[in-house]
């Protein structure tokens, strides 16, 4: 009977881990895409006249999951340059758009400002996303 060695087992046992991370990763992002869209409906829901509470509260979910996504790409070890974006899209979210939010009541300048990072942040979600799924094909499974 022969006994792998421990060096391969931990190997293996990461790359598992790594992989089942970007499967996550691969599927969040999805999620955030579709709840991105949600919260640009939510948006014009509002805007017409629908009021603005399910737009405030689906932010939390918007956050949560951008969250989840850096934690994920950290895991699944994706790269510096898709690390950096999605802490870029974490720090748009949770904190950009919070000001721009804030600073619309000073003027509606802050409010478009506000509408065009939601759009940054729905592009770089779709490239995050489609790099996940590229890096997915190309990497064979452990």
């Amino acid at each position: 009977m022969t006994v792998p060695e421990a060096s391969t087992t931990r190997h293996t046992a990461h790359g598992g881990v790594r992989h089942g991370a970007l499967v996550a990763y691969r599927w969040v992002l999805a999620a955030l895409l579709v709840d991105i869209a949600v919260q640009f409906f939510l948006a014009g829901l509002g805007v017409f006249g629908g009021g603005f509470d399910a737009h405030v509260v689906n932010s939390i979910v918007v956050s949560a999951l951008a969250f989840v996504v850096l934690v994920l790409a950290l895991v699944a070890h994706v790269g510096t340059r898709d690390v950096v974006l999605a802490a870029v899209l974490l720090l748009l979210v949770g904190l950009v758009q919070s000001v721009f939010r804030g600073l619309a009541d000073e003027g509606a300048f802050w409010g478009g400002l506000h509408a065009l990072d939601g759009l940054v942040i729905l592009g770089i979600t779709g490239f995050l996303h489609g790099t996940a799924i590229r890096r997915l094909r190309s990497t064979p499974q452990p």
